[in-house]
């Protein structure tokens, strides 16, 4: 009995835990400005303005004027950043973070169109309140959240940390798109958005100024002798007269829990991570529990499990038999795949190269890839020539990237002109080992052309993988770096690793490739007081110009606006990492080598299932004998608890997993000898019908109670095939079961709210 009050507690902090705020997909918080003046014609929306985190949020316009000339970012653009401000009229140009991309040259642009500096020389701005004084520069401060006013911003951010979009461009059509992250107080402390004051959130705003083609002195650019561009910073006064304020509110930063709150461990993999996170603030409001999460690999999360304080704790995959110390059940959790996220940005050759069709439309994001098992194979064993820091002889005759490498071409041809000047060589890829890396080279194992390509088999174009590679014993459980090329002497030595690194989780690897980051680093000439080379951070590829790729979990993906490849299955079709082609690869399981859970196979031939998509468990122990003891209580709540969380929307990018990751979730009571003839209590016969709930089974008529019935000897039958449309078995009413649990659980889900009617089978919530 202690055992089972133990599982039981568990499983009502896991219900608990599975209660959370509403996700990005659902907050409506969508909104759209209009311009003013000379850009009353200007519609803007951004995608999300609540309830954010840091993050990504898209921000598209339409009723501008083309950027140009020659797609050149020389008049009609807009200029995005990130401010601060409790006046509810919006900020001041003081309080926004933008100038931290000063030095960067590209793309080409007025002089002062990237600086704070709104002094120009013969460029005069008459409304313009700020002087310059003898010798110096006029600059607009930058005035932190804390109150320090500042012309050296760089205690604040960097190039390496801002967020500001100097140039966003207009297409021929007048409309236009681009992904801003928006900033909390954790990467923005001179912005503090996020931050509890008062008990609430502090707001920011995103800031929106628009460029036509007049410049602060009322000249027309590109006019006889006028000047050929906007020079001027948006942050001058005749400009900021323009600007478009957008209220952004975030879910709290820091002490969104209060200290002293009952805190209650848990761990697991990164999949898990980031619905942890959008649910804690409103988990702890009302000093309800706080659920410290600890990320760890699967290994470590199921050495937790067996260990003499497993608290809660989730992974792919489960406890191998020979490791279990003690019975245990998994419940599911949450689906979510493991995706090849990229973003790339038409890059062609050029005016007079191409089309007109084609070089216009650069700097606009392709959307879709198709990639089979053997360039991803490419992609993670740096096997393209630039992925090393120096031209080397054995992989002469390779691909320099993956835009110019025929079999990718052949496969997505809209890169054979859009692609000519990207540099995507690789993937960034975590460093951690996880279940479901894998079962990513489970999936290139098991395809015939990839896994000769890592044997040393050229491909048709002649491409062999990197030798330092060859006749790797896949799979491995994480992404190795094989080849260490160095190049350069003394303080200008530069190696593979420092290049092109490992990420520490797929969060970074996903925000990185996101802001243009390789995350790279290269020498700068000098050495550090230890005498070793003095490295610094490569520039980040300009918005415009990004083309880099990352394996990262869906809800990464998701939360950073990132596209996610299509990867071939074993049917030979391409498949995106979407709801749908998840829970076909959950449909198209195997039984798998512990008892009652299920093997999701990335080699599965169904058409439309999406090969690398790997659930989360949660393991539960119990002191039965066998922990799937027919109508085992502990069983039914496990599975029903996360039925129940139908009010905790997953993030974005994580499906519920159905009833399916359980091979027999319930199975049937089978006995050897027959039990005594006893009562059973009837409900009443004089209790109406009810009316059947959407999706819910058939509710029979009323019939006459039989009295007494002698108990049969039970026989073992089937279980029915799951529907993936039904979140629960054929012919078991919801209510039914909610009735069967024990009393004082039964008590506590009413308390809590739980839904009445069946949930729906859809893939917005988790279990």
């Amino acid at each position: 009995m202690k055992y089972l009050r133990l599982l039981l507690a568990a499983l009502l902090a896991l219900a608990a835990l599975l209660m959370a705020a509403p996700s990005q997909a659902e907050t409506g918080s969508e909104v759209t400005v209009p311009g003013t003046g000379a850009f009353s014609a200007l519609k803007i929306t951004v995608s999300q303005t609540t309830d954010l985190i840091n993050q990504t949020v898209r921000v598209t316009w339409t009723g501008g004027q083309p950027t140009g000339p020659s797609g050149n970012f020389a008049t009609n653009y807009l200029q995005i950043m990130q401010c601060w401000g409790d006046a509810p009229t919006g900020p001041t140009r003081e309080q926004c973070q933008y100038g931290g991309l000063a030095a960067r040259g590209s793309p080409v642009a007025g002089a002062w169109t990237r600086l704070r500096q709104v002094s120009y020389g013969t460029l005069v701005d008459q409304k313009e309140t700020l002087k310059p004084e003898a010798g110096k520069q006029a600059v607009v401060p930058f005035t932190s959240v804390s109150g320090v006013t500042t012309t050296s911003t760089g205690e604040f951010f960097t190039a390496g940390t801002t967020n500001e979009v100097p140039l966003a461009k207009t297409r021929l059509d007048g409309g236009g798109e681009v992904d801003f992250e928006v900033q909390t107080a954790l990467e923005a402390d001179g912005l503090g958005c996020g931050t509890v004051v008062n008990g609430v959130p502090r707001a920011c705003w995103l800031v929106i100024v628009p460029r036509g083609n007049t410049e602060v002195d009322g000249t027309q650019v590109g006019v006889g002798d006028n000047r050929p561009q906007l020079d001027s910073s948006p942050l001058s006064e005749t400009n900021w007269e323009n600007h478009i304020s957008v209220p952004l509110k975030f879910q709290p930063v820091g002490d969104s829990c209060p200290l002293g709150s009952a805190e209650r461990q848990t761990s697991g993999d990164e999949f898990l991570s980031e619905a942890v996170l959008r649910w804690q603030p409103t988990l702890c409001a009302g000093g309800g529990t706080v659920y410290g999460f600890t990320q760890v690999p699967d290994g470590v999360a199921r050495q937790t499990v067996v260990s003499d304080n497993p608290g809660l704790a989730f992974m792919t995959d489960p406890v191998p038999q020979d490791q279990v110390t003690k019975p245990l059940v998994y419940a599911p959790i949450a689906l979510s795949g493991l995706s090849i996220a990229f973003i790339t940005e038409r890059q062609s050759a050029g005016e007079g190269v191409v089309p007109p069709e084609v070089w216009q439309r650069d700097g606009e994001q392709i959307t879709e890839m198709n990639l089979n098992p053997r360039l991803v194979a490419k992609l993670l064993t740096q096997s393209y020539v630039l992925s090393l820091p120096v031209r080397q002889d054995y992989l002469k005759g390779n691909p320099d990237s993956l835009t110019l490498d025929p079999e990718f071409l052949k496969l997505n041809p809209d890169f054979e002109d859009s692609g000519r000047l990207m540099s995507a060589v690789d993937a960034l890829v975590p460093t951690v080992d996880m279940d479901a890396t894998t079962m990513l080279w489970n999936w290139i194992k098991a395809d015939k052309d990839a896994s000769d390509f890592v044997n040393g088999v050229p491909d048709p174009y002649g491409m062999k993988v990197n030798p330092s590679f060859r006749g790797t014993n896949l799979p491995v459980s994480n992404f190795p770096r094989s080849d260490l090329t160095c190049a350069g002497t003394g303080n200008l030595a530069s190696c593979a690793l420092d290049l092109r690194p490992l990420a520490n989780d797929m969060h970074e690897a996903g925000r990185a490739i996101s802001r243009g980051d390789t995350l790279g680093k290269a020498p700068t000439g000098f050495s550090t007081p230890t005498g070793a080379p003095e490295l610094k951070a490569v520039d980040r590829e300009p918005q415009g110009q990004r083309s880099l790729l990352a394996v990262v979990d869906t809800p990464t993906a998701e939360r950073y606006g990132l596209p996610t490849a299509k990867l071939r299955n074993s049917s030979g079709a391409f498949v995106a990492p979407t709801d749908t082609a998840m829970l076909a690869a959950v449909a198209a399981a195997k039984p798998g080598a512990t008892k009652d859970v299920l093997h999701l196979d990335p080699t599965t031939t169904a058409a439309d299932a999406y090969p690398p998509t790997p659930p989360r468990h949660r393991p539960l122990w119990t002191n039965r004998r066998a922990p799937t003891t027919p109508r085992s209580s502990s069983t039914r709540w496990a599975t029903a608890s996360g039925r129940a969380s139908n009010r905790a929307p997953c993030p974005p990018g994580t499906c519920r997993c159905p009833i399916r990751c359980v091979r027999r979730p319930w199975p049937p009571r089978t006995s050897s000898r027959p039990s005594p003839a006893r009562p059973r209590p009837r409900p009443p016969t004089t209790r109406p019908a009810r009316a059947r709930a959407a999706g819910s089974a058939e509710v029979s008529s009323p019939r006459p109670s039989p009295g007494p019935v002698a108990r049969a000897t039970r026989v073992a039958r089937p279980a029915p095939a799951p529907d993936l449309r039904r979140p629960f078995p054929a012919g078991r009413p919801w209510r039914s079961r909610h009735r069967r649990l024990p009393r004082p659980i039964r008590r506590t889900w009413r308390r809590r709210g739980r839904p009445r009617a069946r949930p729906s089978a859809s893939c917005a919530t988790c279990w």
